[in-house]
């Protein structure tokens, strides 16, 4: 008879078990932790080697000069570019056309003879950069461009965009700002903004209500032109006729005539003169018989006849109509 296992026997048996498991997963989680670092390492190693592309072209256009440095400080900065005859170097290259080609091939022998007025620092190179192709006065350029904005059929967006873009480079005042743009702005929607309550102060203020009016100024009219083309569908429907399928009316075809000989009506009280004149049949005068006459008689009888007996026959055929 075997005796049942202690409480200190089953306790240390679970124990036994609990830290045999904990042992197992010991090298499991190592692993796990290993490739989680590679992995790291890897998507590091990924973000570091990834190659942005080079700024766009530049050839010689006075408006896209400022953006054009900034797009090429913008690539530097991503590509670790630190060295003032790389990013000079670089920056040349990307000159296209007649202009800005003979201008970036002028500074390249004075680097290459080692000139004294050559650029080799950076931000030198900007500055003259700027100072030849650059805008000198962006102030007033951008002044006259605003003073010719107006909205007209462009979504208020839109001109908000091409206004806040002008006033960067002006030196104007807040109200003088909101003047210009309430300037150019559509009479409707200015008008909508004058008549709304609270009344807006700021430029901020007023591009934001603008944008919404618009908006939904533009969505009306899309509802209305739907539901008017709704209705002049459903009109025109209405007034189509519904085509049915009828069988075709067949015209029976009349049955033939057959002429029927008319039945004579006796009437009990005819008189003679009625009738047609009554012929008597033909008298062959050679032998006397019916049905033919005397010149076509075959007989060898020839019959004897008076005189008066002719008359006779000639007086008969003349009161018969002969």
């Amino acid at each position: 008879m075997t005796t049942p296992p202690t409480p200190v026997l089953i306790l240390s048996t679970g124990i036994t078990s609990i830290l045999d498991g904990l042992h197992n997963l010991i090298p499991i989680w190592s692993n796990i932790t290993t490739n989680l670092d590679s992995t790291i390492q890897a998507i590091t190693q990924l973000a570091v080697t990834t190659t942005i592309s080079l700024p766009d072209e530049y050839k010689g256009m006075k408006e896209k000069a400022a953006y054009f440095i900034c797009a090429c400080n913008q690539y530097f900065t991503h590509a670790s570019i630190t060295k003032d005859d790389m990013k000079i170097a670089t920056t040349l290259t990307l000159f296209k056309g007649v202009t800005a080609t003979k201008w970036a091939k002028n500074q390249l022998e004075l680097i290459q003879d080692q000139q004294a007025s050559a650029l080799l620092v950076w931000t030198n190179f900007v500055k003259e950069f700027l100072n030849h192709f650059g805008d000198r006065s962006p102030d007033f350029t951008a002044a006259s461009k605003i003073k010719l904005l107006t909205q007209g059929a462009d979504t208020a967006e839109k001109y908000n965009t091409d206004f806040n873009n002008l006033k960067k480079d002006m030196k104007w005042n807040e109200a003088a700002l909101l003047d210009q743009y309430q300037t150019g702005l559509d009479a409707d929607l200015l008008m909508s903004i004058f008549c709304s309550d609270p009344l807006l102060v700021t430029l901020k203020e007023w591009q934001d209500k603008v944008e919404l009016l618009d908006k939904r100024e533009r969505e009306l009219k899309i509802q209305l032109m739907q539901g008017a083309q709704a209705k002049k569908i459903a009109k025109s429907v209405q007034s189509t006729p519904v085509i049915t399928h009828t069988p075709p009316h067949i015209i029976p075809c009349p049955a033939p005539f057959h002429a029927t000989a008319a039945v004579p009506h006796c009437d009990p009280n005819t008189m003679d003169v009625d009738h047609a004149p009554h012929h008597p049949p033909l008298t062959c005068f050679k032998c006397s018989k019916t049905s033919h006459i005397a010149c076509n008689c075959q007989s060898n009888f020839i019959k004897v006849v008076n005189v008066g007996e002719i008359m006779d026959i000639t007086a008969q055929l003349k009161e018969q109509g002969f």
